[in-house]
């Protein structure tokens, strides 16, 4: 008796087994996952095996199909490209092999501001000139490079300072002188003010670039459009209504646009830009008036002329060149003649007219 109850027991006991066997396979079937629904968990796998692969090793992996890149991109090598680019675009002063990294010192960044120095002073006025050209083709064909400098390059800067161009321009906003002539750190020494005028300060600033750092080209330029000009343009009542100081400035402007007679000028667009040459063609010749500078320019150490910008195609004309034989005194009288350009004096020779500019980057 009691035997057979305890083969009901097991009995009872295998039938609950297998009962809670097949309830576990038929769940365990149930949630066992597709081939697309594994797809995702392999490509995760993968995904974390090359993560982990590329903090191993230092590297960038890049998806083919994604981004069309190569797989794998070393830091090394990106580092590298960028300091070859540098090298490349500053010709003048060449990167040591170390600044690539951190840590170069003082001692370092001296000696290559030293070479980049004795390069520039190398470099004849004309040969400036045609770099500032092809600068300005870069910027208004949309090519510009904008060559900011490394940090490296930039730390060689603290000890001094070797423009090649020093440049009187006008204040206003949209005359940002740098961008228009593609030019970087340290290579244009820029006096900006209204009207791109000459005074006491200005002319002084321009002294100090010729005479102490020694610059290739001198120019003042002037702008499509300048507020400056058109204000000195105004009847004498409405200039007198202007803060004192700005008055006496347009008043100054005034007498040299009173040398021209503007009023025969119908087109406006033409009118505005006559008025603004004829502004700056007044500065230069007072820059010729001084006899240190003029020494320059007569020596073939300087070159002298006026340009003119406009805004609305970013294209820089120069003009009104001083050559050596415009020195002038105070009392002389302005003279209004036409100027003559200044692209025959550039490295690729030819007889451009002014405003004609050779698509050279």
């Amino acid at each position: 008796m009691e035997t057979g109850r305890n083969v009901a027991a097991v009995a009872c006991l295998v039938a609950a087994g297998v009962g809670l066997g097949g309830a576990l396979v038929f769940v365990g079937l149930n949630m066992r996952p597709t081939r697309e629904s594994r797809r995702p968990r392999r490509e995760q796998r993968d995904v974390a095996e090359s993560d982990s692969d590329d903090e191993s090793i230092g590297t960038r992996r890049f998806s083919r199909s994604r981004r069309g890149l190569p797989q794998q991109v070393s830091e090394r090598s990106l580092r590298r490209e960028v300091s070859e680019w540098s090298v490349q675009r500053h010709a003048s002063s060449e990167l040591p092999e170390h600044a690539m990294g951190v840590g170069f010192s003082m001692e370092q960044a001296r000696n290559m501001a030293d070479a980049g120095q004795a390069v520039a002073m190398n470099r004849s006025p004309a040969e400036v000139l045609a770099l500032l050209q092809k600068g300005n083709v870069r910027f208004w064909t949309g090519q510009a490079s904008r060559p900011e400098k490394s940090a490296f390059e930039r730390r060689a800067l603290i000890s001094k300072q070797f423009p090649s161009t020093a440049i009187l321009s006008c204040s206003d906003s949209r005359v940002p002188v740098e961008i228009v002539f593609d030019q970087g750190l340290g290579d244009m020494f820029v006096v900006r003010v209204a009207g791109n005028c000459l005074d006491t300060t200005t002319t002084a600033s321009l002294q100090y670039a010729v005479h102490h750092l020694k610059v290739k080209l001198l120019i003042v330029m002037g702008h499509e459009g300048c507020g400056a000009v058109k204000a000195a343009q105004l009847p004498i009542d409405a200039i007198n209504e202007e803060p004192e100081t700005l008055g006496r400035l347009l008043k100054g402007m005034r007498k040299g646009l009173d040398a021209a007679d503007l009023a025969r000028v119908q087109d406006v667009k033409a009118a505005d830009r006559e008025a603004v040459t004829t502004n700056v063609k007044a500065q230069v010749e007072s820059l010729a008036r001084d006899k240190g500078i003029m020494a320059k320019v007569q020596g073939g150490e300087l070159m002298m002329f006026g340009a003119f910008y406009e805004i609305s195609s970013g294209i820089v004309d120069f003009f009104h060149e001083v050559s050596g034989t415009e020195s002038m005194e105070a009392e002389d009288e302005i003279s209004r003649a036409p100027s003559r350009g200044v692209l025959s004096l550039c490295p690729w020779g030819g007889s451009m007219q002014p405003g004609e500019t050779k698509l050279e980057v």
